[in-house]
């Protein structure tokens, strides 16, 4: 199957199949045009691309329940304002000074029962970890673990750099809503996964 040949709503339809492929197309088509829809709303590059990879995921994750009225175009582009909007009023609500994570790091790192909640949290990163699609899971280790930049992945496994953007962006987002439970630990978590 061509994919690339394919219109929205044929590649919408295969994802609502589970075709990973097809979705990774719909991504590569859009998140550009996406991105700098959002930068026309936020000045910060980081912010844009973060809440337009959201708005891809939320995409993904409704593959089987979304209806879209019209062309996916004018869908996906009234989906990213409110993406965007609402990612605005989120970090307002949620942005915590990175020095004070530092502080609260070196604060807790001789406690006891944060080496314990450290060690829970580690098998449940594990657990999560697997449950990944083992694509994601491997261009995962390989940005996390090897530490391969994401053209170095994009090479190995014969995949887009886009791609490899996506996937461990998906990942990364997996990470943060099912470790969500643990607050303060997930937060330390998560920086480690983005500065490791």
């Amino acid at each position: 199957m061509e994919y690339p040949l394919l219109s929205d709503r044929q590649l919408l339809e295969e994802c609502s199949r589970d075709n990973l492929k097809a979705f990774n197309i719909l991504f590569d088509r859009y998140f550009n045009k996406l991105f700098k829809y959002a930068l026309a709303y936020v000045s910060d590059e980081c912010f844009a691309e973060e809440a337009m990879m959201d708005l891809m995921m939320w995409l993904w994750e409704k593959r089987h329940t979304l209806e879209v009225q019209g062309e996916f175009k004018h869908y996906i582009f009234r989906a990213a304002k409110n993406a965007t909007i609402k990612a605005i009023r989120k970090k307002a609500i949620e942005t915590t000074p990175i020095e004070s994570i530092e502080n609260h790091i070196r604060f807790t790192g001789n406690n006891a029962d944060y080496a314990i909640l450290a060690s829970e949290l580690e098998q449940n990163y594990q657990n999560k970890l697997n449950l990944l699609s083992p694509q994601r899971k491997i261009v995962f280790q390989m940005s996390r673990e090897e530490e391969l930049s994401h053209a170095e992945i994009a090479n190995n496994l014969d995949i887009s750099i886009n791609t490899v953007k996506n996937h461990l962006k998906f990942s990364l987002n997996h990470f943060r809503k099912n470790l969500l439970r643990y607050r303060d630990a997930a937060l330390i978590v998560s920086l480690l996964l983005l500065w490791h």
